[in-house]
């Protein structure tokens, strides 16, 4: 009988990829979308068996996309399971209504996950002995699981590459890329974000200057302040450092650090203006602790400031330059933000770039 064939829906690529395995490991074939505009275009060209989709996403949510489905004759009656934080009876009944078959509550249980899709399979008479995972699949499984262990392997040499190539590019970044990397991540974390994501931020939080080794060094090691139009090129390091990591195929998270850590919650940063959730999360995040971290570090043209005058210039940048909930949240771990200050004070010969 045919492998059953599971569209998955959400807007958030770190699950989307982790539902993704799950479902590949339980023996089905696997498409994905963005939103519910990208799925109904996939399900025209593919018609899935079971479609899995989250309720809140931009373009076409959830229980339009439910009810689109129900309303093509093609897709009219295969099994949608609708994964939501919203538990409410109101919400339920609605999308019931709208003919969800199923619901499964964030943050999402994989083995539940698994478990409903299995079961969803099994009523709906897709495949005979579902549960039963063939050898074959299971090698090849094994395959794809050492084959992302290499790639994983090839991404940690190429950050850490591109790390060192801008630290030696610019005398004054070498603690700094090791700190920003560590608050980052700490910054993540204390705001609740998931674990996979805290640590692609960590991960690539290194990499926000990394257009500068596009940028003229009379530019970026000049002692005194800018011109108007050297601080106009000195933006385009942000540009310069997305298209780089574009060119070396690294995920948009990198991307979104590199081109949106000078945006301003206000809407007066570059280099596109954007303004508040606009911005990437991850850009946020990188955006306050490099602010945090310049405070904090000797320049060329300024002292390092004290905690207490670092903790006054970041609160007086809340709702301007800075989201407050994310200063607020990182100045809250004065403990162990100093421990990440005090392991990484060490002079750029002797950082160990692995």
């Amino acid at each position: 009988m045919t492998t059953p064939r599971v569209l998955i829906v959400d807007d958030d690529h770190t699950l989307r990829q982790e539902l993704s395995k799950t479902a590949l490991y339980a023996g089905f074939h696997v498409d994905t979308a963005k939103n519910g505009q990208d799925a109904l275009a996939r399900a025209r060209r593919n018609t899935p068996d079971i479609v899995v989709t989250d309720l809140h996403m931009p373009q076409l949510g959830g229980e339009r996309l439910v009810a689109n489905l129900r309303k093509r004759l093609e897709t009219s009656r295969i099994p949608i399971l609708v994964i939501t934080s919203d538990t409410s009876r109101e919400t339920k009944i609605r999308l019931l209504r709208e003919g969800a078959d199923d619901f499964l509550c964030k943050p999402v249980d994989l083995q539940e996950f698994q478990a409903r899709l299995v079961a969803l399979a099994r009523q709906a008479s897709l495949v005979d002995g579902l549960e039963t995972v063939t050898q074959e699949r299971d090698n090849a499984y094994l395959e794809l699981e050492e084959r992302n262990q290499e790639l994983e392997t090839l991404t940690l040499g190429l950050v850490s590459s591109l790390e060192r190539a801008n630290s030696l590019n610019d005398s004054d970044t070498g603690h700094h890329i090791q700190r920003v990397s560590k608050f980052s991540a700490l910054l993540a974390e204390t705001v609740g974000c998931e674990p996979a994501f805290v640590k692609e931020v960590g991960r690539y939080a290194g990499l926000h200057d990394v257009g500068k080794v596009g940028i003229r060094d009379a530019i970026l090691k000049k002692p005194g302040k800018l011109t108007s139009d050297e601080f106009r090129e000195m933006q385009d390091h942000t540009l310069i450092g997305e298209a780089l990591l574009k060119d070396a195929k690294l995920p948009e998270i990198a991307r979104d650090i590199a081109l949106c850590h000078h945006e301003r919650w206000d809407g007066s940063g570059y280099p596109r203006g954007l303004k508040g959730t606009q911005i990437p999360l991850a850009g946020r995040i990188v955006g306050v602790v490099d602010v945090y971290d310049a405070l904090r570090s000797k320049r060329c043209y300024k002292p390092a400031f004290s905690w207490d005058e670092s903790v006054e210039i970041l609160r007086d940048s809340c709702g301007s330059h800075l989201e407050q909930r994310l200063v607020e949240a990182f100045l809250g771990q004065r403990e162990r933000i100093m421990a990440i200050e005090d392991e990484h004070r060490e002079p750029i010969e002797a950082l160990v770039w692995a």
